[in-house]
């Protein structure tokens, strides 16, 4: 029941960050045409290489979730797959174990990170833009990644004591 309830709430959180990566890989897209056109007339863009950095971290952090939910990330089924269902599940646990360690630890430290940056006052050299945010985007993210590796974690332990 809590993991039907935690799959429906990480996939929703992650489809819609989902939607903001989208959005900022077509901001970036235009920018940078945008840019590539008025160089011709001598007026490229402020600050566009600042700007496409911050959307290109926003487009790869915020579609870290959603790629999990859909299992897009490179696995090695080849060998797993000839197991058992109960061998699976122990492999798929201890997988998911250490994802969950992995991101929790980024979602974590990404906080810190950002905290820190945002006591110093970090700017952006150009468009003098805080660093701070994108960062704590990034840390809500990892910690999105940790909800739908938990929900796994939760489905791959049920596997493994399955009889």
């Amino acid at each position: 029941m809590i993991a039907g309830y935690l799959e429906r709430i990480g996939y929703l959180l992650s489809w819609w960050l989902n939607r903001v990566a989208m959005g900022a890989l077509v901001a970036m897209m235009f920018l940078i045409c945008a840019n590539v056109i008025l160089r011709l007339f001598y007026r490229p863009i402020l600050g566009t290489y600042e700007i496409v950095g911050f959307l290109g971290a926003a487009v790869i952090s915020f579609g870290l979730a959603y790629t999990t939910v859909k299992k897009g990330h490179v696995a090695v089924e080849l060998v797993v797959s000839r197991f058992s269902q109960r061998t699976q599940g122990v492999i798929g646990s201890i997988t998911s174990f250490l994802s969950l360690a992995l991101f929790a630890l980024l979602a974590w430290r990404s906080v810190c990170y950002a905290a820190n940056m945002s006591r110093a006052g970090e700017l952006s050299q150009t468009l003098k833009m805080p660093f701070s945010p994108l960062v704590y985007g990034l840390s809500f993210a990892c910690a999105l990644v940790c909800l739908v590796v938990l929900v796994e974690l939760f489905k791959s332990l049920a596997q493994a004591v399955k009889r």
